[in-house]
């Protein structure tokens, strides 16, 4: 049966967040869950409206490396939007 990832997991992947989350890019839609010896990662990444496609997609390749280097035999699938504006219920910030 599929689970959550356990607790310190959770905090090496909060980890590599929040070091980006310093910088102005925010994230929300967070879930995790093992199946068997795999790990998957899901999250939306936000970024200021005025970035790059380009540069918005070298950050997510950056996150993504960051957590298969720190949890190997993990699958991450990230989606990129826009901040401004409108801005998630659940999106992390340190406004």
């Amino acid at each position: 049966m599929d689970t959550a990832l356990p607790a310190d997991e959770q905090r090496t992947l909060q980890n590599v967040l929040e070091r980006h989350v310093r910088t102005g890019v925010q994230y929300h839609a967070l879930r995790t869950r093992r199946s068997g010896a795999r790990r998957f990662v899901s999250l939306h990444v936000l970024v200021p409206g005025e970035w790059t496609v380009e540069a918005g997609h070298q950050l997510l390749e950056c996150i993504e490396a960051e957590i298969r280097d720190l949890l190997p035999d993990t699958t991450v699938l990230t989606h990129l939007e826009p901040h401004g504006e409108f801005l998630p219920e659940d999106a992390v910030s340190r406004d």
